[in-house]
Order: structure tokens, then sequence, then C-alpha cells
């Protein structure tokens, strides 16, 4: 069918759409090539990667890095605490943000106008640091995991996308339940959570996201070592083998060993695993949601 199409374009038309082709397919292999290349180099020796011998394939395929990472103290915990952090906080996250956009998408909310731009102004104002701090503190979360799911609780931008999606529920379904004697709860999770899957997967997409890659508050709120995430982890042990780079490091090791460049690729790998095995599963949903709920304010 594409194809009958495509012979009844005009001249200039299939120009078109071989130029759009053409464009996308550079900028397709744009996008990956660097993700390709980490991840060859992450299977490669460190002497071929400093001679600049590592491109799409490995060289001397090792597992050396790999092993290094995982033989590193701590990164069971740091894989641990950050399970915990992504499920317990994105499942908080979206629980938060649907009773919040739920009343802001209501026009018969009092007020509705008021509470909007107070929830838009803490995105665009944001606290700084040492209140912050300082109010973490007080809170007793000092060292917690806590201190990584509580405060972050909601995102503002988030949240709007969701009240927008809202917005495009027919209200008459709403009319119909409340004839029928619902209330508000059984409203909101009766019909328009059920009907929210595309919005859950895109928004619960970016929460997880998230609660994986924090970093700066974990650096900021945990001391312990046996609370940190794996990106702290990965952290330190980035940071040690960059350290060890300045030290000498024989030919015949960097032939068969992993030195900083293959540590560094690695992490790099290790730290995006749980984001690119989820994806696949609610990619469908993502850009449905992600569309319907940035059209109408």
């Amino acid at each position: 069918m594409a194809r009958l199409r495509f012979k009844n374009y005009l001249f200039s038309e299939k120009i078109f759409v071989i130029f759009v082709y053409f464009f996308l397919f550079v900028f397709g292999v744009i996008c990956i090539f660097p993700f390709i290349n980490v991840l060859a180099r992450s299977f490669s020796p460190e002497f071929y990667i400093q001679q600049g011998q590592v491109w799409l394939w490995p060289v001397k395929t090792t597992i050396n890095t790999y092993v290094k990472i995982f033989q590193a103290r701590g990164i069971i915990s740091g894989f641990k605490n950050s399970f915990f952090v992504a499920t317990v906080g994105t499942v908080i996250n979206l629980f938060m943000s649907f009773m919040i956009a739920y009343p802001l998408s209501r026009k018969r909310l009092p007020l509705r106008s008021v509470f909007t731009l107070i929830a838009v102004f803490t995105m665009l104002f944001p606290v700084g640091i040492i209140p912050f701090y300082i109010l973490v503190k007080k809170l007793g979360l000092i060292n917690s995991l806590w201190a990584l799911i509580i405060p972050y609780a909601i995102i503002t931008f988030n949240m709007i996308i969701i009240k927008n999606y809202f917005q495009t529920i027919p209200d008459s379904l709403e009319e119909s339940a409340f004839i029928d004697g619902a209330g508000e709860l059984t409203i909101l999770f009766r019909i328009f959570i059920p009907l929210s899957k595309p919005v859950i997967a895109a928004i619960g997409l970016f929460y997880i996201i998230w609660n994986w890659n924090i970093f700066m508050p974990a650096v900021f709120f945990i001391t312990h070592p046996s609370k940190y995430t794996i990106q702290v982890v990965l952290r330190d042990i980035l940071t040690q083998h960059m350290l060890e780079d300045t030290l000498p490091f024989e030919q015949s090791a960097m032939m068969t060993e992993a030195g900083p460049e293959g540590i560094q690729a690695a992490v790099t790998i290790v730290a995006m695993i749980p984001i690119m095995a989820i994806y696949p599963f609610i990619q469908k949903y993502f850009t449905r949601g992600i569309m319907i709920g940035s059209i109408k304010g």
C-alpha cells in the first residue's frame, strides 16, 4: 500500500519523502553510534581503547571491566538501595501526582487557578539547596533512603501533564458516575485511572528514570556507604579507577586488563541496563500518553 501511494506522488513530493527518510536515517545513526561505541569500549581491553582502535565492535573481547565493577565493594547494596528508591518512590510519585492532578483538572474546584499557580510557582522558583538540606535534616531523614523519596514525591511538570490528560476525559462519564452515587475517590480510581494507562506508562517511566538516576540528593543526604545508591557507588568506582590512571600501567597489562576508559564505558552501560529493560514494555503507551497529556491545557 505504501509503495502504491509513493508511485502516485508528484516528483517534488517523492524528493521530499526521500529527503525525510534520509534525514531520519542519518539522525538515527548519529543517535545510536555513541551507545554502540560505549558498549564496544566496555568489552575491550584498555590498550586498544587508548590506541583508538575501538569503534563499533570490541577488539579482543573481554569482560574484565564488568568483573571489576561487580566485584567492587557496595555494588550489591547499591543496586538494592536504588531498586527500593525506584520502586517505592515511583509508586508514591504516581499516587501523589494523581491525587493532586485530579482536583486541579476539575472546573468545579474553588480557587482552582490559584492552586495551579502555586504549583507552577514551585516549578519556576525552586528552593535553595541550603534551606532544603536544613529541612531534610529537621525531618530526621539524613542517612535515610526516604530522603530521596519524600522530598521529591511530586514533580510539578509531570503532575501538570497528568492534569491535562484528565481534562481530555469526557465530562459525561463523570456526570453519569455522580448520578449513580459515586464519590470523588470512586470516580478517580474506578474511571479516571483505568482510562489513564498511556499517561501512567509515560509519567511512570519519567519517575522511574528520575528515581533510578538520582545522584546529587544521594550525595547531599546520604553519608553512610551502606545507604549509597548505585549511581553513587558507580561514581566511587569510576573515581577510583580514574586515580589509578595516573599510576604506571604496563603495556602487557593494558593488552588484557580493564583500565579507566573501559571502566567508564562499563559504568555507563550498567547504569542504563534497568531503564533499557523496562522501556520496551511501555513504549507503545509512551508516545500516546505524552501527546494526549500535552495537547489541552
